[in-house]
């Protein structure tokens, strides 16, 4: 090796690394195995070229270029539309296509390495059991306020953080919306969600099935900040993610449902 080439050196990803990675990849592979060649109508085409591209940008996300791993996974999946090619005609489509057959099935082997070596290692670690919640998490259509609060923290594994900050931000939208700016907490909700005399109400309060519902949904809004706020400001508690993404979920619920609400 010469003195000036510098020596690869083998990846050091933490847990968190990649666990963020297999979602991608598992994208790059149904997107590898679900190109259709006979899009394809010339060597090099954009189609070709922009799966190349997003396969590159994957790598550099995961590795470091100056890594054994990035050198040695680079060729296969950069190389997609790669075969001889003359300078005097163009390729025949039938050589391109047969090219392609032949290398998607080699990117997406190594993708599929990737994946077995990255699962393994988080399974051996204890960590795969949290990749369910997350994707589930992601399959979300969370309240925008909601999820603004919550989903950093809970994609870094924050869970009861993510939570207190999802009912706080539920108390701030109510705030918000029913202009009452003097109450907080349990106070606020019993106030403007009140099944007498609501600041906010659910429904149309024409009659005592109404009124029970709103009384119904005033002790959700209360219970929320008492059973998920409170005692997560008050000590320290170690929530699941999956019961994180249920309560997350709930709060979510409710701030579509203080949105819908009229004054």
């Amino acid at each position: 090796m010469a003195k000036n080439q510098k020596e690869k050196q083998k990846a050091n990803l933490s847990y968190e690394e990649m666990t963020h990675a297999l979602p991608k990849i598992e994208r790059r592979i149904k997107e590898l195995e679900e190109f259709d060649v006979s899009t394809v109508q010339k060597q090099f085409s954009p189609e070709v070229k922009a799966l190349e591209t997003k396969l590159e940008q994957l790598l550099l996300d995961i590795y470091d270029p100056e890594t054994v791993e990035y050198n040695n996974y680079h060729w296969i999946l950069s190389s997609i539309d790669c075969q001889s090619m003359n300078m005097m005609h163009e390729t025949p489509l039938h050589e391109v296509h047969s090219a392609i057959n032949e290398n998607l099935p080699r990117a997406i082997s190594t993708l599929e390495t990737i994946k077995s070596y990255f699962t393994e290692t988080l399974e051996d670690a204890g960590v795969i059991g949290t990749l369910k919640p997350i994707k589930a998490y992601e399959g979300l259509e969370l309240h925008p306020a909601i999820a603004k609060a919550a989903s950093g923290l809970y994609k870094d594994g924050h869970y009861a953080s993510a939570v207190e900050d999802a009912v706080k931000a539920l108390n701030a939208l109510v705030r918000l919306n029913s202009g009452v700016d003097d109450k907080d907490g349990t106070q606020l909700m019993e106030t403007v969600f009140s099944a007498k005399n609501p600041v906010l109400s659910i429904n149309g309060l024409s009659d005592q099935s109404d009124i029970d519902e709103q009384r119904g949904f005033m002790n959700m809004f209360s219970g929320a900040v008492s059973g998920l706020r409170n005692p997560r400001a008050h000590k320290i508690i170690k929530d699941d993610p999956e019961m994180a993404l249920e309560f997350i979920a709930f709060v979510s619920l409710l701030a579509k449902f203080a949105d819908k609400s009229t004054k």
